[in-house]
C-alpha cells in the first residue's frame, strides 16, 4: 500500500484474490512476535534499570504541552480520537485504549506493545466486515472518483482497458472529462474543515480552507511529532546525559513530520 491507494472517494481497486488468506496466516505470526518481545523486554531486569523513572512528564506537562499518543496515555489519560471522535468506522470496533501510570520511557514501551495487540483485534474485526459485506470501492459519483477502476495488465498496474476504449475510442465527453479531473481536481465548496485522525505517535491533523477551486487555498497539518519534541526540555531535566538517549527515544519523534 502507498499514498496512491486511498484516495478522494474511495480507494483505488479491490484487493487482490487471497487477501484474506495471507493475513489470516500472517496475523498469528505477528502475534507470536509480540509475544517474544513481551517476554524479552516486559521485565527485563536491565530495560527496567534503563527505562523506570526515566523521560519523566505527568498528565499537568502533557496537557501544558499539547502531547498527544502514547507519551500521554503513559500519563494515565485515555484519550484516543479513535474513541473520542470516532472516524472511518472505528465505532464499530472493539478494542480498548491503553493507559499506564508512570509517565515515564518505560510506561511508554508497556503502552505500545499493549497497542500493537489493539491493532491486531482490530485488523481481525476488519477482516471479518470485508468479509461479510465487501462493499464498493470508489463512490458513484463521477465528478469526484478518478480514475477508473485500475485493472493489473501486462504492463503492470493502470486504467482498465474498459475505461481507456470508452475515453480513446468511443466518447469524446469521457475523454474531455478524464483529461479535466486528472489536470484539474475536483471544485470544493469554499468553508474550512480540520480532520485528525489517531496516528502511532498520536494527533494528525489537517486544516483545509477552500476558495471553491480545485487547490486549496491553504494546508496545515499538525503533526504530532513537532508538540511531543517540545517535551525534550521536560524529560531531560536533572537526569544523566546517557538518560537522555532513552528520553528522547521514548517520544519517539520523526523528524521529516516535525519539519512538516
Amino acid at each position: 500500500m502507498n499514498h496512491a491507494y486511498i484516495r478522494p472517494g474511495g480507494v483505488a481497486q479491490d484487493f487482490p484474490e487471497g487477501w484474506n488468506t495471507s493475513l489470516q496466516d500472517d496475523i498469528p505470526l505477528l502475534a507470536k512476535g509480540i509475544k517474544e518481545l513481551e517476554d524479552l523486554l516486559n521485565e527485563n531486569p536491565i530495560v527496567k534499570g534503563r527505562m523506570v523513572g526515566i523521560g519523566i512528564l505527568d498528565l499537568t506537562g502533557c496537557m501544558a504541552l499539547g502531547i498527544t499518543g502514547p507519551m500521554l496515555r503513559s500519563a494515565g489519560l485515555p484519550y484516543d480520537l479513535r474513541k473520542n471522535a470516532p472516524y472511518c468506522g472505528y465505532e464499530e470496533f472493539d478494542f480498548d485504549v491503553i493507559t499506564w501510570d508512570t509517565a515515564d520511557a518505560y510506561g511508554r514501551l508497556r503502552v505500545r506493545i499493549e497497542e500493537m495487540k489493539q491493532s491486531l483485534r482490530i485488523v481481525e474485526q476488519c477482516i471479518s466486515k470485508l468479509l461479510d459485506s465487501p462493499g464498493p470501492v470508489m463512490v458513484a459519483d463521477k465528478k469526484i472518483a478518478w480514475p477508473a477502476q485500475l485493472s493489473l495488465g501486462p504492463d503492470g498496474q493502470g486504467n482498465s482497458l474498459a475505461h481507456i476504449r470508452e475515453i480513446m475510442g468511443e466518447s469524446m465527453e469521457a475523454l474531455i472529462h478524464h483529461f479535466k479531473l486528472v489536470t484539474e481536481g475536483f471544485r470544493v465548496p469554499p468553508g474550512q474543515v480540520y480532520v485528525a485522525v489517531e496516528s502511532a505517535k498520536g494527533e494528525l491533523g489537517c486544516h483545509l480552507v477552500s476558495d471553491g477551486g480545485t487547490r486549496p487555498y491553504r494546508a496545515h497539518f499538525r503533526d504530532p511529532g513537532f508538540n511531543n519534541l517540545q517535551a525534550v526540555a521536560a524529560v531531560v531535566e536533572g537526569g544523566n546525559v546517557a538518560d537522555a538517549i532513552v528520553a528522547v527515544a521514548s517520544i519517539d519523534p520523526v523528524m521529516g513530520g516535525v519539519d512538516r
